[in-house]
């Protein structure tokens, strides 16, 4: 083995990352169960009244097609509509269900949603990574005072977190917190890049 070779080796040797000893599921940090605030009443009912419209309305149309255009047996065209409304009845149920597990929580350093009927996700945004909070109020939302609350992180061009259902001054007082938590963590942040900087040139 020549010289180049062994300096090779021992760099690959000293290069190595210690991962040190792996942690047993008892060293993990606890989990803690997270204490969430649903949203406001009124947006699963805003939620089923629209379902109920457009479902109601779709069923509707494809009933009379059924009725009086396709040409199938009365006893065929009356369980094709049975099976069209309960269908239409149930993704309602369903549309309004999901909005009923809507829900968020305010932290220390980050603001969580959580939504879902059969396949639930948590969404967890840090204030470090939080740069632009935004309020949108559609039509129908107006009427109920509700507002829908979208987060944005730095880098991302769409909404990390798209809270809807929240009530109007809720919403805008979650907002100015959310921006001044941002700030916060952001000066944080740019006081300890300084003394780090200053540490090492000092």
């Amino acid at each position: 083995m020549n010289d180049i070779d062994h300096q090779h080796q021992s760099l690959h040797h000293t290069d190595i990352y210690q991962h040190g000893e792996p942690l047993q599921p008892q060293q993990l940090t606890p989990l803690t169960e997270l204490v969430l605030t649903h949203i406001d009443n009124n947006y699963p009912k805003l939620q089923l009244y629209v379902a109920g419209i457009v479902y109601g309305l779709i069923a509707t149309i494809v009933c009379l097609i059924i009725g009086f255009i396709v040409p199938l047996s009365i006893t065929a065209k009356l369980l094709l509509i049975l099976f069209i409304l309960i269908t239409a009845a149930l993704i309602i149920r369903l549309t309004y269900l999901k909005a009923l597990t809507i829900c968020y929580g305010v932290f220390k350093g980050e603001l969580i949603m959580r939504q879902g009927l059969f396949w639930i996700s948590t969404t967890a945004l840090p204030y470090t990574r939080l740069q632009h909070v935004n309020l949108s109020q559609g039509p129908l939302e107006r009427q109920y005072q509700l507002v829908t609350l979208k987060c944005f992180s730095a880098g991302s061009g769409e909404a990390e977190i798209n809270l809807p259902g929240l009530n109007a001054d809720t919403a805008e007082h979650l907002r100015q917190h959310l921006l001044h938590q941002a700030a916060e963590n952001q000066t944080t942040n740019a006081n300890v890049i300084t003394a780090s900087l200053d540490s090492q040139h000092g």
